[in-house]
């Protein structure tokens, strides 16, 4: 039997077993099998998202690699293993990390090589829709895993020999950090500016030493229809360093004027984004001193009243500032290269989540397609 998904023959799934088409594996396994192909087929490279410094402040920029440095191997002798723990990161906890979406191994060795958290996003978003494409964004969802995630990825891009280094940022931005009232929400709203200020000069301070770490693809449909635009399919992967500037501007924005004078007025309450900032400074500065990261225990500590199985989520510009670029306006995978990718076999397996507003509006693009072919419609 065929593989069902171009380019993930190596892998813990069987992509010729119609089980390994389910949702949840599918939504991860995608976005590779895009990357895989960019590569192998079309000899493109993969935009990088990293975080840069321009005019003393902490942006990102793109710079196009190969895929093949991003996951540490030729693509030919990628292992994907779905799910995984990284052990790289065992160093860094007496505990246990959370699993990675993947873990991109060496096929012939099996040694790990790469850990990465998976996004799959539609471009546009119900908001931005009726925009001119240069306008239209995604949304990037992020749960608690993630940003366990990120804070692992930090504190491997620093590495055990610069873990000082990352206690004296931590540190001296928080002046006292062991004082700090963590889990009540009212005194860290005062602490957030230092927080902030932690996050940031994390990220300036990593900025030779970022990871890949985040794999982005989207997919572009006809404004809200379920319709593949012409130029379907990108990929982009961000370095931990990149992903990290989501929080930090959004919480900018809620702490400072666009003049980067600091509110007089401060919310009353944290947000999500925010609140992850401190789910991470605080799990930065427990590894620093006492060498062990327990994400668990702080996620489950600070939750300043919200449900905590979602993060944060940034959409329209906030996520549009960071991602746009040739590649994002038009993809450079066109769908009808689609069952070059996804195998014609692996259609009938698929099983999207039945949605009453999704099948009539599949309906209505097949009665309008229907109309054209007999002329009813122009």
């Amino acid at each position: 039997m065929e593989l069902f998904l171009y380019g993930l023959k190596h892998s813990n799934h069987n992509f010729r077993d119609k089980a390994s088409l389910g949702k949840n594996i599918f939504t991860n396994a995608f976005p590779l099998s895009l990357a895989q192909y960019l590569a192998k087929e079309r000899n493109l490279k993969v935009p990088l998202i990293k975080a840069n410094k321009v005019d003393g402040k902490v942006s990102t920029c793109h710079d196009p690699v190969d895929w093949s440095d991003v996951i540490g191997t030729d693509p030919d002798n990628a292992y994907f293993d779905f799910e995984q723990i990284y052990e790289g990161y065992d160093q860094y906890t007496h505990t246990m990390a959370n699993k990675s979406d993947v873990v991109v191994s060496d096929y012939s060795s099996k040694r790990q090589l790469r850990p990465l958290e998976i996004k799959l996003v539609v471009v546009p978003t119900s908001a931005t829709a009726n925009k001119a494409q240069e306008e239209q964004s995604c949304e990037i969802v992020v749960r608690p895993p993630t940003v366990e995630q990120l804070a692992f990825s930090i504190a491997h891009s620093y590495g055990m020999e610069r873990r000082e280094e990352l206690q004296n940022i931590i540190g001296g931005a928080l002046k006292h950090p062991n004082d700090c009232k963590w889990a009540d929400e009212q005194s860290m709203i005062e602490v957030m500016p230092r927080i902030l200020e932690a996050a940031e000069q994390i990220s300036e301070g990593g900025i030779k030493i970022q990871t890949p770490m985040v794999l982005t693809a989207i997919w572009r449909s006809r404004g809200q229809k379920p319709i593949l635009e012409e130029n379907a399919f990108d990929v982009f992967v961000w370095t931990d360093m990149a992903f990290l500037q989501l929080f930090i501007d959004v919480t900018r924005s809620e702490f400072y004027d666009r003049r980067g004078v600091q509110k007089s007025k401060p919310p009353k309450k944290i947000s999500r984004p925010s609140r992850a900032l401190v789910w991470l400074v605080n799990s930065l500065w427990d590894y620093t001193t006492q060498r062990t990261l327990n994400f668990g225990r702080i996620h489950s500590a600070i939750t300043y009243g919200m449900q905590s199985d979602k993060a944060a989520s940034f959409a329209g510009n906030v996520s549009l500032k960071h991602l746009k670029s040739t590649e994002f306006l038009v993809p450079r995978i066109q769908r009808n290269e689609l069952e070059k990718i996804l195998s014609p076999a692996a259609l009938e397996f698929l099983n999207p989540e039945r949605r009453l507003d999704a099948a009539i509006a599949i309906q209505h693009v097949i009665n309008e397609q229907m109309g054209r072919q007999r002329g009813y419609l122009r």
